[in-house]
């Protein structure tokens, strides 16, 4: 990493230390130098242009560093970024260097330090900074490539509906909420095949938007597997679940099919229903082995 690629904001309420500190910095090869002459300045700047380096006297009237770095840190924590920071004094007690490294600075440098003992430190600042921010951008990346790869491994590819790990999910989410607020859920497995127990694409995205046009908003329609959807149902009342919401389906799935497939061959359709409420509920894969197994056709 080069010295140029570095930003630094120079803080000193004294214009002719700013300038010092400045010109030390120019000489060494910095290049992007802002200079402010309070915190309240440096704050502005920052949040205007990020900085890799804030370069700031450790006594200064109003805000004094280490009240400026808490603010820089909680800022940085917030914008999940990382600023170096070096305070500047005139004093060097070791207990002046502990309570500064406790507040989160990352350097202490006496005034008196010479212009490459001061270049160094604000370069090691700096790219200890770029890299903390390098590691984070990397970070971020990973963890959107991580939720479109889960998003994507709860998704079915073809009609683009949740798939049977998200169908068991869901399942799991309703039985929790029956069992602390109450209520009662249902799941409908409903089987499509065709002669040669293929079915195309076309035919399977139409029994999907069959099924949802016929869905209330919050019921869940998943592909299980290559020829069966699951529809999860909740209600209320375990006493008002009404077996008529699945009818309406195959009715849609048939008046959308005229039960044939793309390609004109007889489309078979069988379905098994499981209801009950949260607390008689059995587990995931037992209410859908007992749904599976209801399967009977669809005259």
């Amino acid at each position: 990493m080069r010295k140029e690629d570095l930003s630094i904001i120079v803080v000193d309420d004294l214009q002719f230390s700013r300038e010092v500190v400045k010109s030390g910095l120019g000489k060494s090869g910095f290049t992007d130098i802002r200079t402010a002459s309070s915190a309240d300045e440096a704050l502005y700047l920052l949040n205007q242009r990020r900085a890799h380096v804030v370069l700031a006297d450790f006594w200064m009237p109003g805000m004094n560093g280490l009240e400026m770095t808490d603010l820089v840190r909680r800022w940085d924590e917030n914008n999940d970024r990382y600023t170096g920071i070096v305070l500047l004094t005139a004093e060097d007690t070791a207990s002046s260097i502990v309570v500064a490294f406790d507040r989160g600075v990352d350097d202490f440098i006496s005034k008196s330090a010479n212009q490459f003992e001061l270049a160094a430190r604000v370069y090691g600042a700096g790219r200890n900074a770029y890299q903390q921010n390098e590691l984070r951008e990397r970070m971020r990346n990973l963890s959107s490539q991580f939720l479109r790869i889960k998003q994507y491994s709860l998704q079915d590819p073809e009609t683009n509906l949740p798939n049977r790990a998200q169908l068991e999910l869901h399942i799991e989410s309703l039985i929790e909420h029956c069992n602390t607020r109450g209520g009662g859920l249902g799941l409908g497995m409903i089987e499509v095949s065709s002669p040669n127990n293929e079915l195309r694409l076309g035919t399977l995205k139409t029994i999907a938007n069959s099924i949802q046009l016929s869905l209330r908003p919050m019921d869940m329609v998943s592909r299980f597997n290559i020829n069966t959807f699951a529809v999860s149902v909740q209600y209320q009342d375990p006493e008002d679940f009404n077996p008529d919401l699945f009818d309406r389906l195959i009715n849609s799935i048939k008046r959308h099919t005229l039960q044939t497939t793309d390609e004109g061959k007889h489309l078979d359709i069988s379905i098994g229903v499981w209801h009950g409420n949260g607390f008689e509920a059995p587990s995931v894969s037992d209410i859908i082995n007992l749904a599976h197994e209801a399967c009977a056709p669809i005259n």
